[in-house]
């Protein structure tokens, strides 16, 4: 049942063997145990980014934690990867999947606790890989939130390669035992990182045959806002546009250098509008997601960029 749209097939699209109704899909960090799944879908999206999950259950940051900048049309949050834990979203999307259309993508967004060292978050990303494996149509590597200490450091080259790696080694073995096809693994990636970084992690993406990249997460940066809230966190919206626009640009350059290897890039970062969305595409992205917009604009923003 769609209550407020519903995509015809002229705008459907395929990526890694996944069907996808439209392009446009509900980022991560809105659904973080997948409770509302058959919602999303019956709004119109053609899929939803499920978490940030993390292997065993956690509070998150203190409250309060999240801030509506209204002269900004922006938010500023500092969660820090709430969720009930791998074993009850799983049961939530398996749960959820019994009433969703087949078209209906369900991906999942994995990420560490924040008790665990940073030099032992490869055990958290392949738990969470592991155990939610069966329930996810995809899994998104969030190595990019600002809101969980040092976890910004995983885009760097020493622990990158190995993360990236050791999961697609994990995706291949449990896939041939399993029987079934490679789950397809994106990686999100922060705004905040600089052409020799955007390059450094485009080529270790690349090397591990990851399907693709998320541009971006939310930014630790505050140029020219309007809003007197200064707070501590990820800033997302309308002034996160122009910075992951930036990145998303940058991938596809090295795309276009790199035509046998393109990678699948999903736009993320200040869609408010159809104008916003089609910029997205014009850049490079296969598929796009909004966050702020959904929270500022409601259901109708489906419409109106589709």
């Amino acid at each position: 049942m769609k209550f407020f749209y519903s995509a015809g097939k002229s705008i459907e699209t395929e990526i890694c063997g996944l069907k996808f109704k439209n392009r446009l899909g509900l980022a991560a960090g809105f659904d973080k145990n997948g409770v509302a799944i058959r919602f999303w879908e019956s709004l119109g999206f053609s899929h939803v980014e499920v978490g940030t999950v993390t292997p065993l259950p956690q509070s998150g940051n203190e409250k309060p934690r999240i801030f509506r900048l209204r002269k900004d049309l922006a938010i500023i949050n500092r969660l820090g990867f709430n969720n009930r834990g791998a074993e009850e979203v799983k049961k939530n999307i398996l749960e959820a999947k019994k009433y969703t259309a087949k078209d209906f993508v369900i991906g999942v967004n994995i990420g560490k606790n924040k008790n665990t060292p940073l030099k032992d978050a490869l055990i958290d990303y392949k738990i969470c890989f592991e155990k939610l494996y069966d329930a996810a149509d995809y899994f998104t590597i969030n190595i990019s939130s600002p809101n969980t200490e040092g976890l910004r450091k995983l885009h760097e080259n020493e622990h990158l390669d190995k993360l990236l790696s050791e999961l697609q080694i994990l995706n291949h073995n449990i896939s041939k035992l399993k029987s079934t096809a490679n789950k397809c693994i994106f990686l999100k990636i922060a705004p905040d990182l600089n052409h020799e970084m955007i390059e450094l992690v485009y080529k270790l993406t690349v090397k591990n045959k990851i399907n693709g990249i998320i541009a971006t997460n939310t930014t630790v940066e505050r140029k020219e806002l309007r809003s007197g809230i200064d707070e501590q966190g990820g800033l997302s919206g309308k002034p996160l546009k122009s910075i992951s626009g930036k990145v998303l640009k940058k991938l596809n350059e090295m795309n276009k250098k790199n035509s046998e290897k393109n990678l699948t890039l999903i736009g993320v970062g200040g869609v408010f509008s159809k104008k916003d969305f089609d910029e997205k595409i014009y850049f490079g992205a296969s598929l796009v997601q909004v966050y702020t917009g959904f929270i500022y604009e409601g259901p109708s923003i489906i419409k109106k960029v589709l």
